[in-house]
């Protein structure tokens, strides 16, 4: 037979070259993936439909990798995109395309492109999704069945969201779960994370109750561990880190005892043998802002114990408790705002000089422009007006600017609490002078990093 030796060897791209490439522009991170990606498999469809190349019928595949494109881009209405070709996958399944169907993964993907999104009712549309995943799995497609991480993520969505009642609808969600999962769905069994995410929804969430919800959760987990009901929710770290959390943020009388109190049951788990719930510097950390944040009194001695306690488990060869330059400092602020009698305010102002001189003597870090800031708040809130709070206020801003942290906290505490004379003396400015640190020599402010964000990412 005659054949034309100029088309005889040609390469023709199929769905899986097309695909290919869609797939990679899904994970490129461009803001106009999810359009690039949808010109591909136009094209694709153009191609087949056309009879130009048979082979480029798109697939559940290419369809998924479209649907992701859109998903992972973050782009304006990008989350209402790849929920539209989704359902165009569903449409096309029901008119009899055998190629294309939805399934878990690309709803997910939907899921967490509406979760990301932070429109209005954003969180709504994702639980959505998975409700519609049902439907088209009772309706007989096993590709859609829910699975656990599609839960998960849906709690997570609700858990992050902020709006009012979140923390409750991802509880129900959680709770849907248990119920299926009672009834003999294995697939939707929660874990670890189905259970840390309502946790952290707790945690998050404004409610007057939040802290004892957040407890409850993990004391659940406890429970259906302990019994042997589900040894996929075993608690570990981050579980009880949340509710530490949750507590420190409560406002509540007694949340720092409470607090306390979890970090102590976390010890006594671990020493017995539990590296699952083994203490970190966050554990540590959040008490100590939790006494901090309280009325109590004693606060600065609590806070500092728990220092000291970090410390020593440090020493003893426990790297993950290793104290920062946050943590000083928040001992630091336990003491600036410690109410209570003279007695109080003076052991307060001894426990805040006896940390600014570990800090600066220490391996854990130097001080900065909030561990300064913090110390005049001290000297302000726990001294008189005096010779001594002024010699005091002298040598440490001369300190302060010598480290080259001389940040915004530091000059607003000094012109709140310094005399119109020392605040000249220090400054070279008059005190009723409107300034900014750009405003005084360069070398004094040199090492300031501004902004909490970027403090931890220089710890880090």
């Amino acid at each position: 037979e005659d054949s034309d030796p100029a088309t005889e060897h040609i390469i023709r791209p199929d769905v899986r070259s097309y695909t290919k490439v869609i797939n990679a522009i899904s994970r490129s991170g461009r803001p106009d993936s999810g359009e690039l990606a949808e010109k591909i498999l136009g094209k694709m469809e153009e191609l087949y439909e056309s009879g130009q190349n048979e082979m480029t019928k798109p697939n559940t595949f290419t369809y998924t990798s479209v649907v992701e494109a859109y998903a992972n881009s973050g782009a304006p209405a990008s989350a209402l995109k790849a929920q539209e070709i989704c359902d165009e996958m569903a449409k096309k399944h029901q008119q009899g395309d055998k190629d294309i169907r939805p399934t878990s993964r690309s709803f997910n993907a939907v899921i967490n492109a509406w979760a990301k999104s932070g429109e209005p009712g954003a969180v709504q549309h994702a639980e959505d999704c998975l409700g519609r995943m049902e439907e088209l799995f009772e309706a007989g497609n096993d590709e859609v069945k829910p699975n656990a991480f599609n839960f998960n993520s849906v709690i997570t969505a609700w858990a992050n969201c902020g709006e009012e009642g979140s923390a409750e609808r991802a509880e129900e969600i959680l709770e849907r779960m248990e119920h299926l999962y009672k009834d003999g769905d294995s697939d939707v069994k929660p874990t670890t994370i189905s259970y840390n995410a309502v946790i952290d929804a707790w945690a998050k969430s404004r409610e007057p109750y939040a802290a004892e919800k957040a407890e409850e959760v993990l004391r659940h987990m406890e429970d259906l561990y302990r019994e042997e009901i589900n040894l996929d929710a075993r608690p570990n770290t981050r579980s009880f880190n949340s509710v530490i959390n949750a507590w420190a943020k409560s406002g509540l009388e007694d949340a720092a005892y409470h607090a306390e109190d979890v970090l102590d049951r976390m010890e006594k788990l671990y020493e017995g043998g539990n590296e699952m719930v083994r203490p970190d510097t966050h554990s540590y950390s959040t008490v100590i802002n939790a006494w901090a944040r309280s009325q109590r009194q004693g606060k600065a001695e609590r806070s500092h114990n728990i220092l000291r306690q970090m410390k020593e488990l440090y020493k003893s060869g426990n790297k993950l408790v290793k104290p920062n330059i946050v943590i000083f400092n928040a001992v630091l602020n336990a003491c600036a705002f410690t109410n209570g009698d003279i007695r109080e305010q003076n052991r307060a102002l001894e426990i805040a000089h006896s940390v600014l001189r570990e800090l600066d003597q220490s391996p854990f870090g130097k001080p900065d422009q909030v561990t300064y800031g913090t110390f005049l708040q001290v000297c302000a809130h726990q001294m008189p007006d005096c010779d001594s709070r002024n010699q005091i206020v002298n040598v440490l801003f001369q300190k302060c600017c010598s480290d080259g942290q001389l940040g915004s906290l530091v000059l607003q505490q000094l012109k709140i609490m310094a005399s119109d004379d020392l605040y000249e003396k220090l400054t070279g400015r008059k005190i009723d002078e409107e300034i900014t640190v750009d405003d005084l020599p360069q070398e004094w402010s040199h090492n300031v990093v501004e902004g909490k964000w970027r403090r931890r990412r220089k710890l880090s």
